[in-house]
């Protein structure tokens, strides 16, 4: 989180999911309503949410043909029409494809919601609408919450959400940023499990190789294996552990969360991008920085990841890991870092 109000906030919530007896709410939901008396509506009243007020149950949504068909929750804040819609099952259930598809209908007819909300009172999972289809949920939460097994940082997500400072726009901009990044892995893996001719073209020139035949583009096509991607991996850490006086060896983790971390930087509308290219890193013993125009004097931060820390600004925070949801909660300092050294 990045001011003191909102690390404020984090304690209270997780506070109140502390004091929360789930186990006992858990007890007496035997069926969807009571799963959405005891577990559901207590879930949102610990974000500040009030029914009437806040939100409504069996709300009428009209679906192309079908009409009054009712959506267990719809949150309008009071006002006319609804931005959250939530499809609620009993504990009991496993929430699954069909579910979702059920809440993406809802959805997919009523325009002014941004976001759906599936659960069984146990587990919360967070859609938002796609940026390819503006129709339609993405099919990945971008949130997810178990009231079972939670960590601090999943209470930093969900804090999002709370009432007090629920804002759409920002909870949008948080969900495009982390479907962006969470794409890079599967669109990368995709790239070398199904080489495109382009990418065979590009290798072939590479090779020096002027005219790309069906019969060479087959052959370059097989070559391109788990074999041959572990042996240029080797070369790679070779040529990193020469080209490293120091003998430190970046690690793929280190390079993941450059990728991550310099992404939610040039994607701000504040970093142009023709200052992409400023942005690079350096490894160190212990430590790994990220810096601005090669110099260890301009650190945007500073990432330790045997102790799972991130240094920003002289203050230290804590990483569950290197990954898009973990770093992502410290977007705005490491932009506002960033914009220190770019001026």
């Amino acid at each position: 989180m990045d001011s003191k109000k909102e690390r404020q906030l984090v304690r209270v919530l997780k506070e109140k999911f502390q004091n929360f007896d789930s186990k006992k709410a858990l007890k007496y939901s035997t069926d969807e309503t009571n799963t959405r008396n005891f577990l559901i509506e207590p879930f949102f009243e610990i974000l500040n949410y009030i029914e009437i007020d806040d939100y409504l149950h069996e709300y009428i949504a009209d679906m192309g043909k079908k009409r009054g068909r009712r959506v267990d929750m719809a949150i309008s804040f009071g006002k006319a029409d609804p931005v959250i819609f939530v499809e609620c099952k009993k504990s009991a259930e496993s929430l699954t494809d069909k579910h979702f598809r059920q809440l993406n209908e809802y959805c997919l007819y009523t325009p002014s919601v941004k976001i759906g909300i599936l659960t069984n009172g146990l587990r919360y999972d967070f859609y938002s609408r796609s940026n390819n289809n503006n129709t339609i949920l993405n099919e990945t939460p971008f949130v997810s919450f178990d009231l079972q097994n939670y960590s601090d940082s999943d209470i930093e997500k969900l804090a999002l959400f709370s009432r007090n400072t629920f804002d759409i726009n920002s909870i949008l901009e948080y969900a495009d940023d982390i479907m962006f990044l969470s794409k890079f892995d599967d669109a990368f893996f995709d790239t070398l499990a199904n080489p495109s001719d382009d990418l065979l073209k590009i290798i072939y020139t590479k090779m020096g190789g002027k005219r790309l035949t069906s019969k060479v583009s087959s052959q370059i096509y097989e070559l391109i294996n788990s074999n041959s991607l572990q042996a240029a991996l080797s070369r790679i850490i070779d040529k990193e552990r020469k080209d490293n006086d120091s003998g430190i060896i970046t690690t793929v983790d280190e390079i993941k969360a450059f990728n991550i971390i310099k992404t939610m930087i040039i994607m701000s509308s504040k970093v142009k991008d023709s200052e992409a290219d400023r942005i690079s890193y350096k490894d160190f013993k212990g430590s790994f920085a990220i810096i601005v125009d090669g110099s260890s004097r301009k650190k945007v931060c500073s990432i330790t990841l045997d102790k799972n820390t991130i240094e920003i600004n002289d203050k230290n925070y804590e990483l569950e890991s290197a990954s898009i949801s973990s770093l992502k909660n410290y977007k705005k300092e490491l932009i506002s870092s960033t914009l220190r050294y770019l001026t």
